[in-house]
This record gives structure tokens, C-alpha cells and sequence, in this order.
């Protein structure tokens, strides 16, 4: 709620300028004012969520300020919860406290906190004596007293409640209770109130101030007058919860943070350490004996603040498993209560041990109470000396990052590639639990790595490498905290199967492979101890596998370390069979901090040994950085590292995260920061490879981890070789067979058949006006020959541009491998196979001019990750110099954005814009292939995604398109192409004779052409201009859409719905689960034909379509027009999205030169829906009917162009040439999405 506005009119009509600046200043800061009002909507509908599911059966107050329920997640509400937990154990303590004196609770900056109410109703013994206070800006205050007046269980809490009718000031009373409306900026009106109303400042008064996250949001100066007019009270306690930087701003869960307060325009205005805060206190006038402040984190296993019994309970309310993420939202508030008693002397340092401490039993190494206050270093954090060889430095991977968290590190498939490629499988990804495996590498030829055909996705599970071989195990895991896995999965000789099933499923359990001295030969095993179970049971049990006996428990002898999850463990040595158990967690929630040594005994007995002491005491005031909950451990050139997790007395920072467990010494980054929580590390060649990883933050957002290279190389002096080549997702069959060997794309369609000719596209050219919106009704390409594009078509040569634009201007550019055999690189988004090089103009166009091998797609120059790109804003200079003909005005109404585009001789990836756009060539000559919406399941395109591997250009790659109908055109400066939505394409330079590639990309296969007298490769420039055709606008999908690219919102949530739908289906045996999944899918695919319009009916060897009972229009089966085999006696299937007639393109208003033909005959074929997409009639030419041929210009040729287009034919009794328009309810779409909902369900 924001506070309405009212501005003074001067009285002479006229505003001076210091008025004016007054005026200014005042509406800006009752815009500040109610946007911090509004932080307390989204933090009491969290604090309801958390009464209603964990205070079952108690009385419920926040319900009546909250008008409906939202349920939080799970990280959320344990976090409100133990916020609301720490105000009121504050409050309660003070409360217990024994005195004659009357008691105040004045609750500053309380929102609709009914903190009141939660003592009255539930403590009324505490409350003898004692008066609540409720200070808030006066509108909010308002509102709270409005809500008071009307709820019966609030009012009758409050005996003799009154108004007063003021705006301001003291707004309502009762005997336990007063509402105040105030600015906390100007403290003189509340103190007066509360010496009027309260005698507050009387010596029979104790004070409690209460603050959770109010004054955080005042200035400095301001909030320090709180605390400094706080501590002149003569018998007072400040309880203050706010938030802190325990590592810097630089620690990404900070930058989180302070960036969700930035974008809600509520920065937080004071946040530092903990030690500042204190010191803060300090100077206001609280003694430093009697200030004291833990983090929330610390708090949390404190048994004074927090019985273990207390923590269980609330993992019963739902399942928990964001304990990493529950620590850092922990580590970054703080609890701080300051007391100033009359005659006590805090000077005495007697004092504080003769006085229960209110965090008695935190897990802090010392206390803030007795620590100097002075500095910015917490004392309890030990203050190293480290040498340039004790510091690693990280090192990001090239691009492209594929974010997620908690997956499992998978060795290649070869023994001698290991170092040189890895695997991460599994984990949760950006929206979802996902089921793929990543494949990272240093060179451009790699197998890919594969996962287990598993059902679903799995995060916390373990991959454990068997001994110094290339076979591997998968075990346990889960889906959801109270789903674990109990499927155990071996690859031998490059194939998965499944073997023995672990005795219950588990996750975040421990497992380490051994190698046993059996004869002849040595067998390889894995021991596994630990885990937490779908029931929420923390396991102690060791299980050892063999192949033929699967899992069994093994006994232990000596001390036996307590159950726990989330532990690490270690052999000793690769073949070994000892090793070391550190840290994890227990039921209760708490980290131990414990260190243990075991050995396998030769009677298949273990031996564990507590080495706790000892190595805590080497460690001595910095042990807790010893256990840990989620690190990994890892072999290096510098021992083992045990790396990232979470503490359970504090927050790791920069200098600790690494610890080295050979000398027991940190190991501190540098470089670029990543989140060490839910990642996973391996040692690699060039150093220690870190994939994935992050976090969410609490309620701030979501912060991922660039995969990066640990290393000692100094920055600048490290050529990065790694990056993400390829995702592979999980095999359907029980086995998986050898692995697919990538080198840019990857295989895709296995059917029988080479990619057909295609079809030209029709031509049009405007120089008497077209009826554009027709045209984008119909959903058909066109290309508008010789069009007034402006002067740019003679004025845009590189000398201009760099005049123009600046030779300095940064751009983002892809750049190819230089090494391509190729004279033109095909450019393969999914494998990433170049990288974005951030580079000036004058650089990019000269590259492009020695024929190297890059590519421009311009992007928004002030905000290129979050705005679209335009050319009138990106590129002003020469903007004007491009224009777009009257008749293409509807695309300017319905812009969206207009990326340049300058090309070296590469291609563009096959994919499709949910965008409709029109195409400009300006420079250059661009060959472009499209294929209609039905052909995108035969193309390689995964479920969610908008691109494919599939090189279209190549003329063996592929050999299962035959089902596929494509479409061809070459664009001249001047031409422009419509491409319509979900239409597939891909782009590649038509080289000249006179262009000159790279030297290094010539080949026999792909020579470069002689030169004629010119040196230097004519680059393709054009302007892309994407535009919304859609009539709703909210079918497009929400948020930031850069690209232009985003599938419909009705997409994405039918992915959503479909993963549910899956999920329903996790505890069916998978034979039945596949058989009503297919069943669902077929009933998407009939509605899907439905939306169609279209029937089959095959009569005598001829296709005729009758309309379906929704639909009003006959519509033709198309037959077969094939420009380069209209003189063959055969034929074959072309587009069903064919050309429009002579007759349609005199109705849209336009001349065309197409040389017609008439049908002869139709092909009588089984239809799919793929196979029928649009009212059209394809047609096979008679042979030898005149001037129907088409030239195919082929990538690096100086080919001509399509001089033809087919026409149409009737049947069904429809009309010659009719068109049947897009409806406006998308039927066309909807059905090509349903299409892809119905091929995740078949997967």
C-alpha cells in the first residue's frame, strides 16, 4: 500500500525553487516510503503460510491480515519460521524476566505483525503488566486498525479498545495495547506519545525494543538516532533482526540478496558484519558486555534456543532437503539483544559469566559479548598468513553454461580419456529435476557421456568410479525429500544395466569404490555407509556390493559414528581399502563436527576410529571449519581437498571454503566466485574442474554456478581448452549401447531417406503494394523481391559502418573454430561448437572481411541480457539509412525487435521463432532453408527446446529426412523473406567467385575459389525484424523474451503439466506406467487433430478430406510439385505447405510472373498430421511442362536463384486457390504444441 500524495499549492500560484525542490523531494520520498510499506505484504502472507502448516491447532492471528493463503516452499517457510522464532524468543525472555516494574514491548516498523496477539492469545501469564506498542508509517497503521475493528478474535484481546480518528500520532489504545503512526525519521512525536500515553521514561518502566527488518531500510544517520534515543531509556533491551554480509557483497548469495532489494527499490541502507552492528549499539550507548549477536544459523543449533526434538518436528510438517540453502538465508540475518539495566556494572568482567546468556548455547567458538567490538574481523574468525602457492584460482569455462545443481560426476567411456572429458548426470536443473548427462571437454572430438535409462530425473544420488577402470556405478537418489531411490545401475564396456537394488532407497548417502585382494585377480566393490530414507530416516548403516551377492551389511568394530546424510567419504588411496568419514548431518538437523578413520578388515568387517580430537585440536580455534554437510572430496596435485558444504558454527567464507585435509590448512580462491553448494568436482587435466552448483536464496532469487577450473595459474596466463560440448538425455531401452561420437552435430533421425528437393518458395514483387497482413494471416513464407530498403543498400560497406558506428564500439560476436575443413562452419548451438568473444566493430569487420570465420547478432547496448535489440536505439547513426516499405507497416506497429546481422561465411543452426519476422538481406547473397511446423518432429528438435543439431546443408549427415518437406530461396540485397511463426530454418552464405575464406578452412572436399581480381570475402549483412501477430498478446510467454524466441506460455505450462502427469506415474512398474502414458499421449494427438480440421479418407487409391464437425471449409489434400524433378516420370512428397496459387496472389493485390501447371494426378498416401498443415494442394507437374525449372544454389557457390514457384490445384470441391487463414484462436499452433506434448509423453 503506498501513502497518497498531497501537494501544497503556493500561495501566489507560483512555486520558488527551493519550494519546488521541496515538493520533489517530499513526493520521492512518500514514493520510498510506500514502497518499503509494501515489503510487508509478501512477508506476513510467508508468516501465514508457516502459522497455518506449522502452529496446527494453536489459534491463528496472522489469517485475519492475509485475504488468502498462499503456500510457500518449504525453504521459505522453515526461514520465516525460524525468523518469527527468534523475535519471539527475544520477546519472551524479556517478558520472563522477574521485576515489579511495568513492562512496555515497543514493536518498531511492526507492518501487520500481530506479534501482540501471539502473547495475549497464546502466553496471557507473560503478559501481566505489560502494554504492546505498534509503531508503522500512519497509512499502514490505519489499515492494521481497520482490520482490528472488524475481527472479532483480534478486538476481544484488546479490552476498552479506542480510536482517536487522528491520521497521525496516537491512533488507537486499550489497556494492553497501542497503535502508533509515525515516521521513524522523525522521532520527537513518538517519544512525546509514549511519555504521554505511557510515562514510558518513568523509572518503574522496562523497555523492550523489538525491529525485525524495519530500520534496515533507513538511512544510516537515521536508524543510528534510533538506537542512540533507544539506550537513553533508564531500564531498556533493543531485540533487533536484520540482515548481514558475513563474507562481503561479493558472496553470491549477498549479491542475491542486496540485488532483490535494489530491483524492489528498497535497498537495505546499512547491512555490514555483525561486528559493525554490535559496534553500532556500542556507540549509541549500549555497553559492549551487554550487547550480544549470533546469526539465525548459529541460533539454529543452539539447544537453549532450539531442542532437538523441536527441530525433528518440523520435518514432519513437510519434507525438507534445502539445508545448504537454509544455512546461507541463516548466515546472512543476525539476532542482536542489547540490555542497559540501572546499577548493573557492565564494566565487571564478572558480569556476563554471572548472567544466563541469551544464547547460552550457541555453537559460536566464543563470544561477541566479551570480544573487542573495535574492526571490521570477527575475532572468532582466525586471521591467516597465506603464501602465493597456497592460493587457487578459478578460471570459467568457455561458453555455453548449462546450469544445474546437485548432479553426479560420470567418467568417459575410455580409461585413457580420463582427465580429458567428463560427465555430469543428473541433478535439478533451471525449472526441473532433469535426466540428462553434459558432457565437458578439451577437445573438440569427444565421446559424449551418457546416463543410466532412468524414469526420471535424480538429483543427490552418487556415480562412484570402480578403481582406475572406465566402468561406473549409480546409486540411490531421489526425486522429491520423501521419494529416494533405491535403483543401483553398473556400466561396463560402455553399456548401463541394472543390477542388485540397494536394501532401501537413500540419498545424500556416501559410497567409495574398493578394491579387494581377491585371487586371481583383484575385485573391484563399493562401500556405502549412511543416507537419509523417503520416511526421513538418517541411516547408520555400512552396505558393501559385489556382483554376484549384490548389497549386505557388514559389521562394525570399535566406535560406531552416528547415522548421518550429507558426510563425505574418501579411500586413502585409488586401490585402497581405508579411508575417511567427515562431517555430515544428523535427524535433528544439527552438522557434526566429527572426523573418523575406517579399514576393512580381510573378514569383511569394518574398523572405525574417532580422530576427532585430534585433528580438532591441530585445527584449534578454526575446528569448525572441519565437519561439514554437502562438500566433496577430492584428489589433487596438492592432496585432498575437501571442498565448499556448510559448517554448522558459521558460514565458509573465500579463504576457508577449501580445506586442505593433508596439512589441514584452508586453501583460499581467487578469481571469479562460485557457490560451492550442490556442485561437483573432479580432478582433471589443468587442475580441478567445479560443474555446476548454486543455490536459491530464500525468497531473493536464484543464483548458478559457471562451471570453472581450479588451478594455480595466474589470471591472463591460463588458456581455458574446456567447455560444454554436448547434453545427452537418458536412453529409453534397459541398456545403453556404445557411445555416439560427436564432432560439431550429432546424429539424430535413423529413418530410411535423404532430404527431399526442396520447394520454391513464392515470389512477389511489391512495386504496386501487397496486402502485407494477408500474407502474415495465411502463416506462409514469401520472399518480396527488390524491395526500397533505403539508402543502406549502397551506403552500408565496412568503411561506412566503422565511420558511422565507431571501430571501438564493443560487440558480442560468435567466433568458429578457426581449424573447420569447411569453407563455410556450420554453426551448432547446442554443442556450442564456437564461442562469444566480446570484441570492436573495426576488429569483427575486418575479420569478417579476411573471410574468417564470424558472426554478429547485435544485442541491446545497454541492457543486452533483459531488452530486445533495436536498430533505431543499438545503432542511431545508421538507423535512418534502413527503411522498410510502406507496404511492411504492420510490421512496424507490431515490432518487437530488429537485430543486425553480420556474417562471415558460416551457418545458422536449424530453428524456429515463435515470432513471426521478416528477413532483409542488405549486403551479400543468403541461402535460406525452411520446413513447415509439421516436419518438427522429424528434425531433431528436443522437447522444450527451439533448436536442433541437424546440419541441413549437408548432404550425408542426415540421411532420415525423407518425411520432411523443405522449402528454398536465395535473397539478393534488397529481397526481403516473411518467415512465419514455428516455421524451421537455417541460414547459409551463397559465396561469389570473388570471396576469399580463411586460408586454414580450405580443403580439397570444400576448396576456395579462385579469386577474380578482388581479395576479401563480402560479408552478408542484413535486418531481421521480429513482430507479434498474435491477437492476444498474453499467449506469448511471460518476462524478458530477448530473442524473440520463447515458446507460448500454453507450452510451457503444458511441459509443466506433462512432467506432473509423469510424475503421477514414478511408483507404477514401467511397463503400465508406458501404457497409459501412451494412451494419454494419443488423446493429446487426437485433439491436436481435431484443432487441425481435417479427416482422412482414403477412397479407391485417392485422397479425399472431408471437414471434421467444427469445421466449415473442405480442405484439399496436397499432391506432389517438386521443382527439380518436374521433367521426371516419378514423384515425390513435397511441402504440405505449399506455395500460393496465381489466383491468391492476385487477391492479396499483387503481381507474380509464376509460370503454372496443371495437375495431372494425386498421390495417394497415409496421413499424419505432420503430413497436413494448411489448405493447400500440392501438385506433380507433367513432364516435360515448360520453364518449371528451379537452380539449387549450394553453400559456396555463385548459383542463381529460384525463378519459379508451383501453383495450386482443387479438390474436394473447393475453390481454386483458396487459402484457409490462421484462426485467431491459433488452431495451427495449438496443434504443432500439442504435437510436442505427446512426444514427451512417448518418451
Amino acid at each position: 500500500m503506498r501513502p497518497s500524495v498531497s501537494v501544497p499549492v503556493p500561495l501566489a500560484g507560483r512555486t520558488t525553487t527551493k519550494q519546488a525542490a521541496a515538493l520533489a523531494h517530499d513526493a520521492a520520498k512518500q514514493q520510498r516510503d510506500g514502497l518499503i510499506m509494501d515489503t510487508n505484504k509478501s512477508s506476513i502472507v510467508s508468516k501465514r503460510s508457516v502459522e497455518k502448516l506449522y502452529y496446527e491447532g494453536e489459534p491463528e492471528y496472522f489469517r485475519h491480515f492475509v485475504t488468502k493463503f498462499k503456500r510457500r516452499s518449504p525453504l521459505i517457510n522453515r526461514g520465516y519460521w525460524l525468523r518469527m522464532k527468534a523475535i519471539e524468543h527475544g520477546v519472551a525472555r524479556f517478558l520472563a524476566e522477574r521485576t515489579a516494574k511495568r513492562k512496555v514491548v515497543v514493536n518498531l516498523g511492526c507492518g501487520y505483525d500481530p506479534l501482540p496477539w501471539l502473547f495475549l492469545g497464546k502466553q496471557p501469564r507473560l503478559c501481566q503488566g505489560t502494554t504492546f506498542v505498534d509503531v508503522d508509517y500512519p497509512l499502514l497503521m490505519q489499515n492494521k486498525i481497520g482490520i482490528i475493528q472488524k475481527t472479532s478474535q483480534l478486538k476481544t484481546l484488546l479490552p476498552k479498545f479506542t480510536t482517536t480518528g487522528q491520521e497521525t500520532g496516537l491512533l488507537a489504545s486499550s489497556d494492553p495495547y497501542v497503535a502508533i503512526g509515525c515516521d521513524l525519521a522523525d522521532l520527537a512525536p513518538l517519544q512525546d506519545i509514549l511519555q504521554d500515553h505511557l510515562q514510558m521514561g518513568n523509572s518503574d518502566v522496562a523497555v523492550l525494543f523489538t525491529s525485525e527488518v524495519s530500520t534496515a531500510y533507513m538511512p544510516p544517520e537515521a536508524s543510528q538516532a534510533v538506537f542512540q534515543w533507544a539506550a537513553t531509556f533508564n531500564d531498556v533491551r533493543f531485540c533487533l533482526l536484520e540482515q548481514h554480509l558475513p563474507d562481503g557483497p561479493d558472496h553470491p548469495f549477498a549479491a542475491t540478496m542486496l540485488a532483490h532489494f535494489q530491483k524492489l527499490r528498497t535497498p537495505l541502507r546499512a547491512v555490514g558484519t555483525m561486528e559493525q552492528m554490535k559496534q553500532r549499539f556500542v556507540d549509541a550507548g549500549f555497553h559492549e558486555n551487554g550487547t550480544e549477536i549470533r546469526s539465525l544459523w548459529e541460533l539454529w543449533s543452539d539447544p537453549t534456543f532450539l531442542s532437538a526434538e523441536e527441530r525433528r518436528r518440523l520435518d514432519r510438517v513437510e519434507p525438507f532437503d534445502e539445508w545448504e540453502e537454509f544455512a546461507l538465508f541463516g548466515s546472512h540475518y543476525f539476532l542482536l539483544f542489547a540490555e542497559k539495566e540501572p546499577n548493573r556494572d557492565y564494566s565487571n568482567s564478572s558480569y556476563r559469566a554471572s548472567r544466563a546468556s541469551i544464547f547460552a548455547g550457541s555453537t559460536r567458538g566464543g563470544s561477541l559479548a566479551s570480544s573487542p567490538a573495535s574492526g571490521t574481523e570477527s575475532p572468532t574468525t582466525p586471521q591467516y598468513h597465506f603464501s602465493p602457492g597456497d592460493i587457487l584460482q578459478t578460471h570459467e569455462l568457455r561458453e555455453p553454461h548449462e546450469f544445474r545443481r546437485f548432479g553426479a560426476v560420470v567418467p568417459p567411456f575410455q580409461v585413457d580419456s580420463n582427465g580429458d572429458s567428463i560427465g555430469l548426470y543428473g541433478g535439478l536443473g533451471t525449472q526441473e529435476r532433469v535426466g540428462t548427462c553434459n558432457t565437458y571437454t578439451r577437445f573438440d572430438r569427444t565421446d559424449a557421456i551418457s546416463g543410466p535409462p532412468l524414469r526420471t530425473g535424480l538429483m543427490c544420488h552418487s556415480v562412484t568410479r570402480l578403481g582406475n577402470t572406465a566402468n561406473c556405478a549409480l546409486t540411490g537418489g531421489r526425486t522429491s525429500p520423501d521419494n529416494a531411490s533405491a535403483e543401483s545401475w553398473l556400466r561396463v564396456d560402455g553399456k548401463w544395466r541394472r543390477v542388485q537394488d540397494l536394501p532401501r532407497g537413500r540419498y545424500r548417502h556416501c559410497a567409495v569404490p574398493l578394491v579387494l585382494p581377491t585371487e586371481p585377480r583383484p575385485a573391484h566393490t563399493i562401500l556405502m555407509f549412511g543416507g537419509k530414507a523417503s520416511d526421513g530416516q538418517v541411516l547408520d548403516e555400512w552396505l558393501i556390493w559385489t556382483g554376484e551377492t549384490g548389497w549386505h551389511q557388514i559389521p562394525i568394530k570399535g566406535d560406531k559414528p552416528l547415522a548421518r546424510f550429507g558426510a563425505v567419504m574418501i579411500t586413502d588411496s585409488k586401490g585402497g581399502v581405508s579411508g575417511v568419514l567427515v562431517g555430515g548431518m544428523t535427524s535433528a538437523g544439527r552438522v557434526l563436527n566429527d572426523f573418523w578413520q575406517w579399514t576393512l578388515e580381510p573378514d569383511m568387517t569394518l574398523t572405525c576410529k574417532n580422530m576427532t580430537s585430534k585433528a580438532t585440536a591441530f585445527l584449534k580455534s578454526d575446528a569448525c571449519i572441519l565437519g561439514r554437510f554437502g562438500a566433496q572430496l577430492v584428489r589433487s596435485n596438492r592432496g585432498i581437498l575437501m571442498i565448499g558444504g556448510i559448517t554448522g558454527a558459521r558460514m565458509l567464507t573465500r579463504q576457508d571454503e577449501i580445506l586442505n585435509m593433508k596439512t589441514l590448512r584452508p586453501q583460499p580462491i581467487q578469481g571469479p566466485r562460485p557457490l560451492l553448494v550442490g556442485h561437483s568436482v573432479q580432478d582433471v587435466d589443468g587442475g580441478l574442474i567445479v560443474l555446476g552448483g548454486g543455490a536459491t536464496c530464500f525468497s531473493f532469487g536464484t543464483t548458478w554456478n559457471r562451471s570453472c577450473i581450479l588451478n594455480d595459474a595466474e589470471p591472463g596466463k591460463f588458456e581455458m581448452e574446456w567447455r560444454l560440448q554436448a547434453t545427452l538425455p537418458t536412453s529409453t531401452n534397459g541398456t545403453m549401447s556404445s557411445p555416439v561420437t560427436l564432432n560439431g552435430t550429432t546424429v539424430v533421425s535413423r529413418t530410411i531417406g535423404k532430404l527431399p528437393e526442396p520447394a520454391a518458395l513464392h515470389e512477389v514483387k511489391i512495386s504496386h503494394g501487397i496486402n502485407f497482413p494477408q500474407y502474415v494471416s495465411a502463416g506462409r513464407p514469401v520472399v518480396l523481391r527488390k524491395c526500397r530498403l533505403g539508402p543502406c543498400l549502397s551506403a552500408w560497406t565496412n568503411s561506412y559502418l566503422l565511420d558511422k558506428i565507431g571501430s571501438d564500439r564493443q560487440v558480442s560476436v560468435h567466433v568458429c573454430d578457426p581449424s573447420s575443413d569447411s569453407s563455410v562452419a556450420p554453426m551448432d548451438f547446442q554443442s556450442k561448437n564456437f564461442s562469444y568473444h566480446t570484441q570492436g566493430l573495426g576488429t569483427f569487420l575486418s575479420a569478417v572481411e579476411g573471410g574468417e570465420k564470424v558472426y554478429l547478432r547485435s544485442l541491446s547496448k545497454e541492457k543486452p541480457s533483459s531488452e530486445p535489440t533495436k536498430l533505431s536505439d543499438d545503432f542511431p547513426a545508421i538507423s535512418n539509412d534502413f527503411v522498410l516499405p510502406d507496404e511492411l507497416e504492420y510490421v512496424t506497429q507490431h515490432a518487437h525487435s530488429s537485430p543486425l546481422r553480420i556474417s562471415g561465411p558460416v551457418q545458422m543452426w536449424l530453428h524456429y521463432d515463435v515470432m513471426a519476422n521478416v528477413y532483409c538481406q542488405i549486403r551479400g547473397r543468403k541461402r535460406i532453408v525452411l520446413f513447415p511446423p509439421s516436419d518438427v518432429t522429424h528434425l531433431g528438435f528436443e522437447p522444450g527446446s527451439t533448436t536442433s543439431q541437424v546440419d541441413v546443408f549437408s548432404e550425408t549427415a542426415h540421411p532420415g529426412l525423407g518425411p520432411t518437406h523443405p522449402h528454398e530461396t536465395v535473397l539478393d540485397p534488397g529481397d526481403i523473406l516473411f518467415i512465419p511463426p514455428l516455421w524451421l530454418h537455417a541460414t547459409a552464405p551463397v559465396l561469389n567467385d570473388g570471396d576469399v575464406v580463411d586460408e586454414r578452412s580450405s580443403s580439397p572436399q570444400n576448396p576456395v575459389p579462385e579469386t577474380t581480381g578482388r581479395t576479401h570475402y563480402e560479408p552478408s549483412i542484413a535486418v531481421n525484424i521480429f513482430f507479434r501477430n498474435l491477437p492476444n498478446a498474453n499467449s506469448y510467454a511471460a518476462g524478458r523474451d530477448v530473442y524473440g524466441n520463447r515458446d507460448l506460455a500454453a507450452y510451457e505450462k503444458g511441459r509443466k503439466d506433462v512432467a506432473k502427469i509423469v510424475k503421477t506415474f514414478e511408483n507404477v512398474p514401467g511397463d503400465v506406467a508406458r501404457f497409459y502414458l501412451e494412451r494419454l499421449g494419443s488423446e493429446l494427438l487426437s485433439e491436436g487433430r481435431k484443432l487441425q480440421g481435417l479427416i482422412r479418407q482414403m477412397e479407391n487409391g485417392k485422397q479425399n478430406l472431408a471437414p471434421e464437425a467444427t469445421t466449415t471449409t473442405a480442405v484439399a489434400m496436397p499432391t506432389v510439385t517438386s521443382p527439380t524433378s518436374a521433367t521426371a516420370t516419378g514423384s515425390s512428397l513435397a511441402s504440405p505447405w505449399s506455395d500460393l496459387s496465381q489466383e491468391i496472389c492476385d487477391s492479396l493485390g499483387s503481381p507474380t510472373s509464376v509460370t503454372s501447371a496443371k495437375a495431372e494426378t494425386a498421390i495417394a498416401m497415409p496421413l499424419s498430421m505432420h503430413q497436413v498443415s494448411g489448405n493447400l494442394e500440392m501438385e506433380r507437374p507433367r513432364t516435360g511442362s515448360g520453364n518449371l525449372e528451379t537452380e539449387r544454389p549450394k553453400t559456396g557457390s555463385s548459383s542463381g536463384r529460384t525463378v519459379v514457384a508451383p501453383t495450386l490445384g482443387t479438390a474436394g470441391g473447393q475453390a481454386e486457390g483458396t487459402v484457409e487463414r490462421q484462426r485467431e484462436d491459433n488452431n495451427s499452433w495449438t496443434a504443432g504444441r500439442l504435437h510436442d506434448l505427446y512426444a514427451e509423453l512417448g518418451q
